[in-house]
């Protein structure tokens, strides 16, 4: 009977957890505030009868949820983290049920983003939400899926040849085209350092468990190109110093599981000198991109991203990126002033 008792008692408050966590998850702020009201304008869309665009003005960012950004500049693309998958619900998650990209989704959202051929699909980490839909987006592109070997596991899982997969290793860089990438070892947001940890050793076929996209090596990834330099850095979590040797203009910073705003812009985007932040990674990627987006339950204060770059006269210009729509790199503020690195 004891251990019956036990049982019982640990079932008990299994289900008082899980229920306090539905009403946290439900009570949360579902308003992204004054998010469209800092979103950048679309740039101008080049009619098909005008001659190609001049070598100036052609970098275009667009980005498809979490921390899927599309860069290009009319020559060469570059996907990274592509997720237009996104699993819907809470409990599948919770209960780990297996899960495999959707094509018709995947092929919807290429379609939508006009890519007819990329170079490279890029991964910051194997986590689902980050690598599920990299595999398929390479194979209907024809690029080279290009991370770590979880990553390159999931690339083989969904059918890739050797020779669709780059191996990265910390400090490597890939020239491709205009585009410079280099890439710096990075950390993952949160306290347990991002489960699932560990990495994946074997080729991952889906549909798999929620699971089993462990979450590999983490990539903080510097794009240089003629008309700008960019750093993504899709987990807001950073290993100390790591990027002080970089610079770039404009920070693609994931805002999921943000505990200090002034140390981890300090650690990210001050530390390679940028004027401009734009926040990744903070909607609720258990929605289909066709519903309304709104912030992360528990993961985003988006609330307190808008004061500490309200309050701080320190803190580098903050814009959003509109869903789905092609942007131009936004230019440093007329009376920007050099952001100081921190100390070691």
């Amino acid at each position: 009977m004891g251990r019956v008792a036990r049982w019982s008692r640990r079932l008990l408050l299994a289900l008082a957890l899980l229920v306090l966590l539905l009403a946290v998850w439900w009570q949360w702020p579902r308003d992204a505030g004054p998010y469209a009201e800092l979103a950048l304008p679309a740039a101008p869309q080049a009619r098909t009868a005008e001659p190609a665009p001049p070598p100036g003005g052609r970098l275009r960012l667009s980005w498809w949820g979490v921390s899927a950004v599309l860069v290009e500049d009319g020559r060469n693309a570059i996907f990274i983290d592509p997720f237009f998958t996104r699993p819907e619900g809470l409990l599948p998650l919770l209960s780990y049920r297996p899960i495999a990209p959707n094509r018709a989704r995947v092929q919807a959202g290429l379609a939508a983003a006009g890519v007819d051929a990329l170079d490279l699909v890029l991964v910051s980490h194997a986590h689902y939400d980050h690598s599920m839909d990299a595999g398929l987006v390479a194979q209907l592109s024809g690029a080279t899926l290009a991370g770590d070997r979880s990553t390159l596991n999931v690339g083989r899982g969904a059918g890739l040849p050797a020779a669709q997969l780059r191996l990265i290793e910390p400090g490597d860089v890939l020239q491709m085209g205009d585009f410079r990438l280099t890439f710096v070892a990075s950390a993952h947001a949160g306290a347990t350092g991002g489960r699932p940890l560990g990495s994946i050793d074997s080729p991952l076929q889906p549909p798999a468990r929620y699971s089993a996209y462990k979450r590999g090596q983490v990539w903080s990834v510097l794009i240089e190109h003629p008309e700008g330099r960019l750093l993504h850095h899709g987990s807001a979590g950073y290993v100390p110093g790591a990027l002080a040797p970089h610079r770039a203009d404009v920070a693609l910073l994931g805002a999921a599981l943000v505990e200090d705003w002034p140390r981890y812009l300090a650690q990210t985007a001050q530390a390679v000198g940028a004027h401009t932040v734009l926040p990744l990674h903070w909607d609720d990627f258990l929605r289909p991109l066709d519903e309304p987006l709104r912030p992360m339950p528990l993961a985003v204060d988006l609330a307190a991203m808008y004061a500490h770059f309200r309050s701080s006269p320190a803190a580098p210009a903050l814009h959003t990126l509109p869903l789905g729509r092609k942007v131009a790199l936004p230019a440093a503020p007329p009376d920007a002033t050099p952001t100081t690195r921190p100390p070691p």
